[in-house]
């Protein structure tokens, strides 16, 4: 086993620390992303909730794609008792072409959890009804002529966004989806009448602004359910079982990884000392240094008690070791207030490793936790890799 002096400072991707020094104690507990920003877009949701929530919408998709895929030729049978049989035939054909466009789409979304393909998916999914309700508005002549199951198409379709958690930025481009082909159909039969088109576009927007409403609800029930599920409430951090959960993410796609185990030395002393408020207190600021210090890409949990974990992704072990350096040097240099007369500092017991493909996860804990106890053994406020 290999222990690392901690004597000096090491440059790599990670900031500084002197602006890691001028960070006042306040901001260790701004964790958790402004809520309305997390509503509108998915830009600052975890890789795994962005996960989660994709499948959430996928299952809910394929229900209803395939719903309308059988539904939408069925009531073809309809036009025929309604509509002379060539006007008839010619929607018949536009029905069966959209439902085997939702067939397809019934299958790919049944066949791959892409979060990328969902996204494309559920946007054609109301592209495509729009585009059908288009063109069979613009087989008929006139409005007095169109059946109200036609006329009511935009709205019964913005009404099923209401049945995915989406983001608001989501929302309004399903939303624009459907909008264009409608405001098209308006401006096609416009015969100057403003009362009738202002009543239109009103009655878009509210059924608009109700299914944005319902999609903003079911995302931010989502969203608490999964941090009460999945998120420390002490630290903010993801909990073991979310950790491992991208662990396996991680080797389905065939990613290597570094992990690093963080014990904080002697804080039983911190607690029968100062309390255990005091030890949450060490606790928030230990968790903040550490997140402080991995990128974007790297995963960070607590691991139980005063344990914390970094999985490292496309990290070798010794760069691993330069991280784990500097979040030790960090977490020495940041005094800790527990009173007004009294502050402290503390040091953390580090093991490194890297996963070795095809091992058990299990084993590849033992061997990082082994490093850890090597580290106590040796005098604590070390790190220890496996490098020899």
């Amino acid at each position: 086993m290999k222990p690392n002096a901690l004597s000096e400072p090491y440059s790599d991707k990670k900031e500084p620390l002197s602006k890691f020094k001028s960070l006042k104690l306040k901001t260790y507990f701004r964790l958790e992303n402004n809520p309305l920003v997390e509503l509108i877009s998915s830009h600052s949701h975890s890789t795994d909730f962005t996960h989660k929530r994709s499948d959430y919408i996928r299952r809910r998709l394929w229900i209803m794609c395939l719903f309308f895929a059988f539904s939408v030729p069925l009531f073809g049978f309809f036009d025929f008792l309604t509509l002379p049989q060539a006007h008839a035939q010619t929607l018949l054909v536009a029905r069966i072409s959209l439902s085997v466009a939702l067939f397809i789409m019934a299958y790919r979304v049944k066949r791959s959890s892409s979060v990328s393909l969902i996204k494309h998916v559920i946007a054609l999914s109301f592209l495509c009804p729009s585009l059908f309700y288009l063109y069979i508005m613009l087989t008929f002549n006139s409005l007095d002529s169109v059946p109200l199951i036609f006329t009511m198409m935009p709205y019964l379709t913005l009404a099923m966004i209401g049945l995915f958690p989406l983001t608001i930025r989501g929302g309004v481009i399903l939303i624009s989806l459907i909008f264009i082909p409608f405001m098209l159909v308006q401006v096609h039969f416009f015969n100057g009448d403003y009362w009738h088109l202002f009543n239109g576009v009103w009655l878009f927007g509210l059924f608009a602004g109700i299914s944005l409403w319902l999609q903003i609800a079911q995302l931010s029930m989502l969203m608490n359910l999964y941090r009460e599920s999945t998120v420390d409430p002490l630290t903010k951090l993801i909990n073991r079982r979310v950790m491992l959960r991208r662990i396996e993410q991680l080797k389905q796609q065939n990613i290597g990884f570094s992990v690093v185990m963080f014990d904080l030395d002697r804080f039983k002393r911190i607690n029968d000392t100062y309390g255990h408020l005091a030890g949450d207190n060490v606790l928030k600021v230990a968790s903040h240094i550490i997140k402080s210090k991995l990128t974007r890409n790297d995963i960070v949990a607590r691991y139980g008690g005063e344990e914390f974990v970094a999985i490292l992704p496309n990290t070798q072990t010794k760069q691993a070791i330069r991280c784990a350096e500097q979040i030790a040097l960090a977490l020495k240099a940041e005094p800790i207030k527990m009173s007004d007369e009294n502050s402290i500092t503390i040091t953390s017991s580090i093991g490194v490793t890297q996963y070795q493909r095809g091992e058990a996860i299990e084993m590849m804990f033992k061997r990082v936790d082994d490093l850890l106890y090597d580290a106590k053994e040796l005098g604590r406020d070390r790190v220890v890799s496996d490098i020899r």
